[in-house]
């Protein structure tokens, strides 16, 4: 990374962290299921069906608007096939990298239904003025007991009975991408506190998207001796191209 490029990046977040303002976060709702679904598909169609029948997505359509509840549906279906039963009893959940927060449905869905939502650069801005945050924080006041908290995760404390994280930064190629600076790449200190805040028997569930990431992340859990294979991604409801794997962690409860 250029120091000329990342001299800027790094102000331009401490610009976004200061200058907090937001205009009104809202979009178009979906307003019904069947307005997302009737272009998926037929097996993701059938998922789908499977998932309403199964968990109780009455508020959705109210709520997201339409790509978010289709990505919403994915993060379900991926919640059910890969949390090893491990979501539904947990009491408190966090999510890292929330973004907008906007997959929060999914989550409080699959359970637990409190959850934490943290985003580094929560104040970044959408064309009509409004911020991550307040549409994290819109989304949070949707399920009682969830929250959304912009800043680092290394200043949360635990514990968690399940923490998700979704595409963390284990190569600096994507934090460049999204316009961050250098010196938030820290991967190692960032998988050593996440896996601290994870309660005796909590379950950590970690994305990661293409072959290299997921080799830098099976990398960062074997320097913290953590026992983990990952696993292709596999859902029909899948809005992205290149291929996903997961790994599925649980904290020994002794």
């Amino acid at each position: 990374m250029s120091g000329a490029r990342d001299f800027l990046d790094d102000l331009a977040l401490r610009a976004r962290d200061h200058l907090r303002w937001s205009a009104p976060a809202w979009q178009w709702p979906a307003r019904t299921l069947q307005r997302v679904t009737h272009a998926l598909s037929p097996e993701a169609q059938a998922r789908a069906t499977a998932l309403a029948a199964r968990y109780d997505l009455t508020a959705w359509p109210r709520l997201l608007s339409r790509a978010q509840l289709h990505e919403n549906l994915y993060v379900l279906d991926v919640l059910d096939r890969l949390g090893g039963g491990t979501t539904a009893g947990a009491r408190r959940g966090l999510d890292v990298g929330a973004k907008d927060g906007a997959t929060l449905a999914a989550r409080v869905a699959a359970g637990p239904s409190t959850w934490d939502l943290i985003e580094l650069d929560a104040h970044r801005r959408y064309l009509d003025l409004s911020t991550r945050r307040a549409h994290g924080q819109r989304f949070a006041r949707a399920f009682p007991g969830c929250q959304y908290i912009g800043g680092s995760v290394v200043d949360l404390g635990g514990p968690y009975d399940v923490i998700t994280w979704f595409l963390p930064f284990v190569r600096p190629g994507p934090l460049r991408a999204w316009g961050l600076p250098a010196r938030c790449f820290e991967p190692a200190r960032l998988c050593a506190h996440v896996v601290s805040l994870l309660a005796p028997g909590g379950c950590l569930l970690v994305i990661n998207q293409g072959e290299s990431e997921r080799d830098a992340q099976a990398a960062l859990f074997a320097e913290r001796d953590i026992a983990v294979t990952a696993q292709p991604v596999l859902s029909p409801l899948s809005p992205f191209r290149l291929p996903r794997f997961f790994f599925r962690w649980t904290r020994p409860a002794g």
